[in-house]
């Protein structure tokens, strides 16, 4: 069935409705149940059928909060684990070495949506967008990038580009980035039109869409993202702090671009850095009480109650760990520190150049931009100072948009109200 998620027998035997609700927020597909949906609205209908008999029941779910807490405790404690089922594989035309998965939602309502996930993550982080409400619905489509999730890497045995010492990346983890999305985009069984993208994949779609890839763009939705460019108009920086002792870089982000510093450098750094590293001395509380800096990162994705302290899905850190290439966020820390003789498309340009004709709204592209209240990579203040000064002309509904009970993973953690913000978003856009 496409769309289902794939998981072990047996995984879930359980009798308790605890095992229901974790069968419907995971769509799982088992002799007991055949087909399990949750959906994001105040009062969630689970519909199971028997395999054996054909029967529906209707499980409602009260509190999905609170249930999807104890969702993510079970992921936690036993090891669940899942994929999408596969909808197919592109192949890109500079990188024929490399393919990478397409998946989809069970949804028919256009247009077709695609979501971009973040560094170091997948496609598997908006779960709760594929099989909420939002993708029951309509064509949601995803993609795992180059170097993450299901998609291919480089060949393991090769080392990272170098240039005089000075790291160069792989080109398949830059270019190839955009190349995917690309691709994507024009494939006519997925063509979509409007475009989400959380943290480095709402950069990516600006980089994109600058560069002309994305022509049949309706409308783009980035969370977790802090678009940047040569001339800000606000001194407020697009990172929160702490910062990499002496760099204007937030020692969080730096984690995610294989930063170490290297006194042995020419420059001072090096891009050689693994998740399983320790976290270094500068490193102030609770950044320095993560046992590596790979954990540290990806509980930084989190805020509310947990912050850098609680629990994250395992599913998470087997992106994070297992299923990223180190090499590809090394690839990405060139681009980001401005290492590369071709500099990136000013994502700031890319904001202004939505708006089409001044004399008319037409053929402007709208844009919402959102992000969590308890952000630990992104400052929402830069944001919000991005939009007074009239730096996001096409700003859907004229405001940054700022999620309360979320961190940076606002699509896991308040995913009822980003499904809303974005069935709204797309509802703004037909004629």
């Amino acid at each position: 069935m496409r769309g289902e998620i794939a998981m072990p027998s047996g995984s879930l035997h359980r009798s308790s409705r605890l095992s229901a609700v974790l069968a419907a927020m995971l769509a799982i597909s088992t002799a007991q149940a055949e087909v399990l949906y949750i959906s994001d609205d105040a009062y969630v209908d689970a519909i199971t059928e028997s395999s054996n008999t054909g029967e529906r029941q209707a499980l409602p779910i009260r509190d999905l909060d609170s249930e999807r807490r104890r969702f993510i405790r079970e992921v936690q404690r036993d090891g669940v684990d899942f994929d999408f089922e596969l909808f197919k594989e592109v192949e890109l035309p500079n990188f024929k070495h490399l393919r990478v998965p397409v998946f989809r939602s069970s949804g028919t309502r256009g247009p077709g949506i695609l979501l971009v996930h973040g560094n170091s993550s997948s496609s598997r982080s908006f779960v709760f967008q594929v099989f909420g409400g939002l993708g029951l619905t309509h064509r949601i489509f995803l993609l795992d990038l180059p170097g993450h999730g299901r998609a291919e890497k480089v060949d393991p045995s090769l080392p990272l580009p170098t240039d005089g010492g000075v790291p160069v990346g792989f080109p398949e983890y830059q270019i190839g980035l955009l190349e995917a999305l690309a691709v994507v985009a024009a494939d006519p069984e997925i063509a979509p039109e409007v475009f989400v993208g959380w943290s480095l994949g709402g950069d990516l779609l600006l980089q994109a869409h600058g560069a002309g890839l994305l022509p049949d763009a309706k409308g783009f939705f980035i969370f977790g993202t802090a678009p940047v460019g040569a001339h800000p108009p606000t001194t407020e920086p697009p990172f929160l702090p702490p910062n990499v002792p002496e760099r204007p870089l937030g020692i969080l982000p730096s984690f995610g671009f294989a930063f170490q510093v290297d006194p042995r450098s020419p420059l001072g750094f090096s891009l050689n850095g693994q998740f399983t590293d320790p976290v270094p001395p500068f490193a102030p509380p609770p950044i320095s009480e993560a046992r590596n800096v790979g954990e540290a990162y990806l509980r930084a994705f989190f805020g509310g109650g947990r912050g850098l302290q609680g629990i994250v899905p395992r599913f998470f850190l087997e992106d994070g760990f297992d299923r990223a290439d180190a090499r590809a966020r090394a690839s990405l820390g060139v681009v980001a520190l401005g290492l590369l003789a071709t500099g990136a498309v000013d994502e700031l340009e890319v904001l202004h150049d939505l708006a089409g004709d001044p004399s008319t709204r037409d053929d402007d592209i709208p844009i919402a931009v959102a992000f969590g209240a308890q952000e630990a990579f992104v400052n929402g203040q830069y944001l919000k100072d991005l939009a007074d000064a009239g730096a996001i002309p096409t700003l859907w509904r004229d405001e940054i948009i700022e999620v309360r009970g979320a961190g940076h993973a606002i699509h896991f953690e308040r995913p009822a109200r980003l499904n809303s913000l974005v069935r709204t978003f797309v509802r703004d856009l037909r004629p």
